[in-house]
Formats: structure tokens, sequence, C-alpha cells
């Protein structure tokens, strides 16, 4: 099952939450504290340095290889400091049809889109309900799909409920836009009959406010079998955590602490959306409860 971490905030050298940091991403990508799968699917970042020459184009790195044995990772995290930052490692299941190639590495970022999108979570009988998708779509972005994962059909979906998807768009915009691609996908779900729990924790950001979810679908209902679903699954609610710095002028949020004492972070509650906004006393943080 993935795991994500994103920034925003001062600028940070993301060299220490991606390599540095006690339980940093990379190192949950084989060992992470919060889970016991690995996370083998690939690695994908975006990094807004508000300093660079185009600040509104992040630096994008992403490969389907493992990022444990990464050299130009590395090298790269060690030069980047950013105001805003989204790192995901992919997390499969381990089957011969499991499709694993950089076309289905999170973050996902439309060209010319403002807005990306990463996941912490599967939707459970996705290929039944891909489809139905289709008509909340707006007209361009269907197209666009170039993988094969849940995650950028909710991505396309979210852009779709802005009323440009490919402008900036502010915390609110953002959080209205995640709750109404929720409830799209629980009415297409419904209509399929799927009542399989799916978690869908998303972290979405188009470089300067950025919004997080913790929620599932049909929490605690998985099937009587031997799938991925019915183990590892059970009974399990993908976690997020965040913390924010002394000053309050920066936001992590990760699928779990990056440091060994938790004592500075704050697990997200369940049916949860948290949005962040800058602001010139730092970042301001409010939060919403999801409908079940």
């Amino acid at each position: 099952m993935c795991r994500v971490w994103a920034h925003l905030g001062d600028p940070l050298l993301i060299d220490g939450p991606l390599f540095g940091a006690e339980n940093s991403l990379i190192t949950q990508s084989v060992s992470p504290s919060l889970m016991s799968l690995l996370n083998i699917g690939g690695f994908g970042l975006l990094a807004w340095d508000s300093e660079s020459r185009a600040p509104d184009e992040p630096y994008a790195y992403r490969t389907p290889n493992v990022p444990v044995f990464d050299r130009n990772l590395k090298a790269l995290a060690a030069k980047v400091h950013a105001h805003a930052a989204v790192a995901h490692v992919r997390g499969v299941v381990y089957d011969p049809s499991e499709r694993v190639g950089p076309q289905n590495l999170h973050p996902f970022r439309f060209p010319g889109a403002r807005v990306a999108l990463a996941q912490n979570g599967d939707l459970y009988g996705f290929s039944a309900m891909r489809y139905d998708l289709l008509e909340h779509l707006r007209p361009g972005l269907a197209e666009r799909i170039e993988g094969t994962t849940d995650t950028e059909w909710v991505y396309a979906l979210v852009l779709s409920q802005l009323e440009d998807p490919f402008g900036p768009a502010d915390a609110d915009e953002l959080a209205d836009a995640v709750t109404q691609a929720l409830d799209v996908l629980r009415e297409v779900r419904d209509k399929r009959g799927i009542a399989v729990q799916s978690p869908v924790n998303l972290i979405v950001t188009d470089g300067e406010s950025m919004v997080a979810t913790r929620f599932a679908f049909d929490y605690g209902w998985y099937p009587d079998d031997d799938s991925f679903f019915a183990g590892e699954r059970e009974f399990d609610f993908t976690t997020l955590w965040t913390t924010q710095s002394a000053d309050g002028r920066s936001v992590t949020i990760a699928s779990e602490p990056l440091t060994r004492d938790s004592t500075d972070w704050l697990e997200v509650p369940e049916y949860a959306l948290l949005t962040f906004s800058p602001g010139a006393d730092g970042i301001a943080a409010e939060h919403r409860e999801l409908v079940l």
C-alpha cells in the first residue's frame, strides 16, 4: 500500500524527508512502520521552488524502480529547496497481472495543469466502474489519461469539478472539488453495487494551497476470500499524519510519521478533509468532516 509525503510552507531541502529522516519516505518504501507490504511499484516527485526560473512549474521526477538505490534521486534531493512538494512511493499487489511502469506513477499532473494529485488507497472493483466516470469528466480530460490506475481517473475527476481545470485553485476550491469527486465515486459505486472497503487518502495541491483527505468507502466490509482486500485490508483504516513547524509557517503531511517519536505529529481523524492555505501569519489549517 502506497506511502506519501507532502510539504507546504518555508523552503525545505527535500533530502531530509526523503532520505535523512529516521523514518524517511525512502525508508518507508522497503521498511514501513504502519503496514506490512513493501512499496516497490516506483517513485514520483513534484517540487515547487518559488526562486526557480518558472515557479509555477515544479521539478518533476519519476522512476518505476525502487528509490532506495536511486543515485539520481539522491543527487536531486540534495539540491532542491521546495516551498511545496509531493512525493509518493507506489505500493502494488504482488501479482503478475499488476502493471508497473512510468505511466502509473503519482503524483499525477496533466501537461498544462496547475493542480496535481497523489493517492494512498485503491478503489475495489475499479475496472467495473472506470467508464461510468466518463460522463463526469470535462471534455478533453479523458484522452489525457495514459495509465491504468484508479488514481489518474480520480485526478481527472477532481480537475473536472474545478471552474478552470488548468488554472490555479485556492484551498476551498480544491476542497470542494475533492468533495464533489468523492460524491461521484459514491454514486458510481452504488450503481455498480460495489460495497467493499476502499481507502481514498488524497493529497491535492497546485504548489500554493494543499488539501488532504483520510477517507474510506464502506469501511469494514471486505470480501470473504484470499484476496489482498480480504487480508491486508481487513479493518485497516489507511493512516495519515500531519505536523506543523513551531512557528506555524510550514506543514508536513505523511502516511506515517517521519520520526520515531510521534509526539509532534497528529493522526488525521477518519473521514476528514484538511485544507492548508498560506497567509501572513503562516499556514492556516482547517478541518472538514466527510460524508461516510
